[in-house]
C-alpha cells in the first residue's frame, strides 16, 4: 500500500524491448508476512536476481521526458533498457568463462566480551541502587560467568562461497546471426553453507534479414531457474546476546534455558537463534521472456515494425518449521507454509516510420500504439499442529489448514506519436505526443494524454566555431519538456474490496471489507524539464557532459491515513500537493594512449539532487501535518536538538526551544535532511601489452543514522550485549561523554531519555564514504602461446567487489547504517576465460 509521497518511485525495466513487470517487486509471499508487494532492496527476494548478468550486453538509463516518452506513463520514474548480448557475423565462436570466490563480512564493530558485560550490567545496578537479584540479573549470579562466545564472529564470521560457470556460442553471416548461452551460479551464505542460492540459465537470440533487408525477423529469449534456500533472518541480529550464555549443551543439543531461566523471558519468542537454522526454506523460481520483431520496409522511406513482447515468472515457496525449532513452552508441533505465484505479461506494439529529406533538412515521423495486459496469480496455504516433524511437506497431514488466493488483471493501452527533424546535422527537433489508459482507475478517469518536446543544437558545426576546434571537438547543447503521468497505484483500488474472516454470521461464512473504495482519483502528473551540455576537447579524447533537471510532480497519489473510527486505515486519493526534485548530473571521462602500447582511460562522475515539497494546500489540518513542511525536503526531520549528556544527571539532554521549562512535543521542529549533499564515482582502467586493471570508487556525501540510533532502542545497561563504544559513557558528575549513564531499567527517566534521545538529532551524524566498489586484474596470455593449445584467445583475472571503505563513520556500514543488520560483503574471485 501506498504510504507518503515517496510511494511511486519504481523505474521500468525492459529487457529487449518488453518489459520486465515484476521489476524490483519481490516475488516472494512466505517472507513477506502481510502478503503486499514490497520493494526488493527492503528485503525479499527479487525476480532481478535471475537474469544473467553475463548475458546482458549493455544497460542504459533513460530519465528525461523526451528520451522516456515512447514509454509513457510506466516510464515516469525513468527507465531502465536491458539489452541482451546477440549474434555477430563472422564465424562460428565458442567461449567458457569459470570463476570461483568467496565473500566475508567487513567492516562490523566489536563488541564487548564477558568481563567488559559484566562490569557493565554491575554498574547499571549501582548507578540505578538496585540490588541484582535472580529475577533481574540471572547472568549475574546464575550463568556461568567465567564463558565467552563471540557472537559478532559465530554470526557475522562465515565465509561464503561462490562458483560461476558461464558458456556462449555465437556466429553467422550476412544475412543470418545467432547466439545461445548458459549460465551456472551457486553461492552460500556466511550463515549456513547450507543456506544457497543455485541459478541455471539459457539465452538465446537469433536474426535473419532477407529481400536486401527489406525484411528483417528478429526472436531472443531467456529462461531460468533459480532455486533459494537463504532463510529470512539476518542472524546479525542476534550477536548482541550475553557473551557468556551458552546457545548448545554439553552434547551439542539446543539449549532453551539455563539454571531455569527460560530463554524466550530475556531474549524474546525466539528464544534460541540458532534454532533459526533448523527451520527450512525453499523457494523455486522460474522466469522466460521473450521478444519477436518483424520489421518490413514498405517503401524506401516507409517502414512498418511489430514488436511482441512475453514475460512469465513463476514462484514455488516452502517454509518449514520443525518441533525441534520451537521453544518447549510452545505448542510443541511443527508447522508449515506453502505458496505459489504466477505473474504472465505479454505486449504488443505495432509502428510505421516514415524517414525523408530534402536538401539540409530530415524528417523521421513515427505512429505507433501499444496493448499490455498482466495477470497475477497466487495461493498460500498455512498448516499448522503436524503430529511429526517427518509429514510437515505434506498438505493433508497437518492438523488444521488456512488458505488464500489472490488474482489481479492490469490492462494498459497507447497510442502515440513522434516526429524528429533534423537540419544540417545541427539543429535537431523531436516532438512526441500520447494517451494513455490505464485499468487502476475508474471507468470515467482510465485516459489521459501527455507530450514532450527536446530540441538540441549541436554548435561545433557552426562557421563560428572554426577557431576553437583545435581544442573543442564537439559541442552540443539540449532541453527537453514534458509531462508524464503515473499510474503505480496497485489494482482495484476504485473499488470496494472485501477479504475473508473466521467470524461467522448466523452460522454461515462471512466477508468483511477490506479497503474503502475511491472512484475519483486520477493520473499523477509530473513535468519534467531538462538542459544539457555535452562537450568533447581534444579529438575527444576528454568529454564532458553535464545536466540540470527539474521535475515537478502534482495530483500526487497517496495512501491517505485516516482515523480508525472510519473502520480502515487509509484510502487511495489526490493530494493537491506539490513535489520538486531537481539537481545536476555530470560525467567526465579522459582517455589515452602512448607509444608504449600503454592505454588509459578515467572517468567521473557525480550528481547532485535535491527535492522540496513546493505547496501542499491544507497540510495544517491533514495527517502529514508533523511529517512535511513546505519548502522542506521530504526527507526533512522534526526532531528534538540534542545537547549531549548532562554531565550532573548523566542523562541525554535536549534543548527546551520553547522556554517552558520542559521538554515536550512542542520542542521538535525540522531541523535538517536525510538527502545525499552529492553522490557518484570514478573509474580508472589501463591496459599495457597483455595487462588490465580496472578499479572504480562508490563516493556519497551525506548524514545518516549513527550507532547510537541503535543504542537507544536497546537501553544500554541491560541483559544485552553493546559494541565497544559504550565504554565511553557518563560514570559520575562532570564527566563529558557520549552514552548516558548505564542503566538495567527500561522506564521512568531514563527512558524518555532514551525516547526523546531516538526522536532527536543526535542520532544523525556524518555516514558519508569513499568504497572501493570493484577491482580487477587481468592478463591476457599472448596469442603465440594460445594458438598452440587450439584457441583463440585465453585470459585469467582476479576480481574484487567492496575491497575497503574509507569513512569517519563510526558503527558498522556507512550504507547499511546499522551494526545489528549484515553489511556488505567483500567478495574475492578468480576466473579463467577461453574462447574457441
Amino acid at each position: 500500500s501506498l504510504d507518503d509521497l515517496y510511494s511511486t518511485n519504481n523505474p521500468l525495466f525492459v529487457i529487449d524491448g518488453v518489459p520486465f513487470e515484476p521489476g524490483n517487486v519481490s516475488t516472494n509471499q512466505v517472507l513477506n508476512a502481510t502478503n503486499t508487494p514490497n520493494n526488493a532492496s527492503q528485503g525479499g527476494l527479487s525476480p532481478l536476481n535471475s537474469i544473467n548478468p553475463s548475458d546482458i550486453e549493455s544497460i542504459e538509463v533513460l530519465k528525461d521526458a523526451d528520451a522516456t516518452a515512447i514509454y509513457g506513463s510506466r516510464g515516469a520514474n525513468g527507465v531502465i533498457l536491458i539489452t541482451t548480448r546477440k549474434g555477430r557475423n563472422g564465424k562460428l565462436s565458442v567461449s567458457a568463462n569459470i570463476t570461483k570466490g568467496f565473500s566475508r563480512v567487513t567492516r562490523t564493530p566489536d563488541m564487548l566480551n564477558t568481563a567488559q558485560y559484566l562490569a557493565m550490567r554491575r554498574e547499571a545496578f549501582a548507578n540505578d541502587g538496585v540490588i541484582p537479584a535472580i529475577s533481574n540479573a540471572p547472568d549475574l549470579l546464575l550463568w556461568d560467568t567465567t564463558q565467552y562466545t563471540d557472537y559478532k564472529k559465530k554470526f557475522q564470521g562465515g565465509t561464503a562461497k561462490n562458483t560461476n560457470i558461464q558458456l556462449s556460442a555465437g556466429g553467422g553471416n550476412s544475412s543470418t546471426q545467432f547466439r545461445i548461452g548458459m549460465g551456472y551460479n551457486y553461492q552460500t551464505n556466511i550463515f549456513d553453507e547450507n543456506l544457497s542460492d543455485k541459478i541455471i540459465s539459457g539465452q538465446f537470440s537469433i536474426q535473419h534479414s532477407a529481400s536486401e533487408g527489406k525484411i528483417i525477423l528478429s526472436l531472443s529469449g531467456g529462461y531460468s531457474v533459480d532455486n533459494n534456500k537463504l532463510i529470512r533472518d539476518d542472524l546479525s541480529r542476534y550477536k548482541n546476546l550475553p557473551p557468556h550464555v551458552q546457545l548448545r549443551d554439553s552434547a551439542g543439543n539446543l539449549k532453551w534455558s539455563d539454571k531455569g531461566v527460560d530463554y524466550t523471558t530475556v531474549f524474546g519468542s525466539v528464544g534460541n537463534p540458532l534454532s533459526l537454522l533448523l527451520k527450512k526454506y525453499n523457494s523455486e523460481n522460474e522466469n522466460f521472456y521473450s521478444n519477436f520483431t518483424f520489421s518490413y520496409r514498405v517503401l524506401k522511406q516507409l517502414n512498418v515494425k511489430l514488436n511482441f513482447g512475453y514475460n512469465t515468472f513463476s514462484s514455488n515457496e516452502t517454509s518449514i518449521s520443525p518441533a525441534a525449532a520451537q521453544p518447549p513452552n510452545g505448542s510443541g508441533q511443527g508447522s508449515s507454509v506453502f505458496a505459489n505465484s504466477r505473474s504472465s505479461n505479454w505486449i504488443t506494439e505495432p509502428q510505421a516510420e516514415y524517414k525523408t529529406s530534402f536538401g539540409n533538412h530530415k524528417l523521421v515521423v513515427m505512429a505507433g500504439g501499444t496493448l499490455q495486459q498482466r495477470i497475477q496469480e497466487s495461493q498460500r496455504i498455512n498448516a499448522n499442529n503436524y503430529s511429526s516433524d517427518a509429514l510437515l511437506y505434506s498438505i493433508a497431514a497437518a492438523g488444521t489448514l488456512s488458505a488464500g488466493n489472490d488474482y489481479q488483471q492490469y490492462r494498459y493501452m497507447a497510442a502515440f506519436g513522434r516526429a524528429s527533424y533534423n537540419f544540417s546535422d545541427k539543429y535537431l527537433l523531436n516532438l512526441s505526443y500520447r494517451v494513455d489508459g490505464s485499468s487502476r482507475f475508474g471507468p470515467d478517469k482510465r485516459f489521459a494524454s501527455f507530450g514532450a518536446v527536446g530540441a538540441g543544437w549541436i554548435f561545433s558545426k557552426e562557421k563560428f566555431f572554426g577557431f576553437a576546434s583545435r581544442i573543442m571537438s564537439f559541442g552540443k547543447l539540449r532541453m527537453s519538456y514534458g509531462v508524464t503521468g503515473n499510474d503505480q497505484i496497485g489494482n482495484y483500488k476504485f473499488l470496494d474490496l472485501w477479504g475473508n474472516t473466521t467470524s461467522t454470521y448466523q452460522g454461515q461464512s462471512a466477508l468483511q471489507p477490506n479497503t474503502l473504495f475511491n472512484p475519483d482519483y486520477n493520473w499523477e502528473r509530473t513535468r519534467k524539464l531538462e538542459a544539457g551540455l555535452e562537450l568533447g576537447f581534444f579529438k575527444d579524447r576528454v568529454l564532458l557532459s553535464g545536466s540540470w533537471y527539474r521535475n515537478r510532480s502534482g495530483n500526487q497519489l497517496v495512501f491517505y491515513p485516516l482515523a480508525t473510527q472510519s473502520g480502515f486505515s487509509g484510502i487511495v486519493k489526490n493530494l493537491p500537493a506539490l513535489v520538486q526534485n531537481s539537481g545536476i548530473e555530470c560525467v567526465v571521462s579522459y582517455r589515452t594512449k602512448a607509444a608504449n602500447k600503454l592505454e588509459y582511460s578515467a572517468s567521473l562522475n557525480f550528481s547532485i539532487a535535491r527535492n522540496k515539497l513546493l505547496s501542499f494546500p491544507g497540510l495544517a489540518s491533514s495527517s502529514y501535518a508533523t511529517t512535511y513542511r513546505e519548502g522542506y525536503s521530504l526527507s526533512s526531520y522534526r526532531r528534538y536538538q540534542y545537547t549531549g549528556v548532562n554531565d550532573s544527571s548523566g542523562l541525554y539532554s535536549f534543548a527546551d526551544i520553547n522556554k517552558d521549562g520542559v521538554i515536550s512535543s512542542r520542542d521538535r521542529d525540522f531541523i535538517g535532511n536525510m538527502d545525499a549533499r552529492i553522490y557518484g564515482g570514478s573509474q580508472h582502467e589501463l591496459r599495457w601489452k597483455q595487462f588490465e586493471f580496472t578499479v572504480f570508487f562508490e563516493f556519497r556525501i551525506q548524514q545518516g543514522n549513527n550507532w547510537l540510533a541503535r543504542l537507544v532502542t536497546d537501553f544500554t545497561g541491560r541483559m544485552a550485549n553493546q559494541p565497544l563504544y559504550v565504554l565511553d559513557r557518563w560514570q559520575r558528575a562532570g564527566d563529558h561523554a557520549p552514552v548516558q549513564r548505564f542503566s538495567q531499567t527500561t522506564t521512568g527517566l531514563i527512558a524518555t531519555a532514551n525516547s526523546n534521545m531516538l526522536q532527536s538529532d543526535g542520532t544523525i551524524s556524518d555516514a558519508s564514504y569513499l568504497r572501493c566498489k570493484n577491482l580487477s586484474l587481468g592478463y591476457q596470455i599472448p596469442s603465440r602461446w594460445v594458438k598452440k593449445m587450439k584457441m583463440e584467445q585465453c585470459r585469467l583475472f582476479i576480481l574484487a567487489q567492496n575491497l575497503f571503505v574509507l569513512t569517519g563513520y563510526e558503527g558498522s556500514d556507512p550504507e547499511t547504517q546499522d551494526y545489528f543488520v549484515l553489511p556488505p560483503l567483500k567478495t574475492m574471485v578468480a576466473g579463467i576465460k577461453i574462447t574457441l
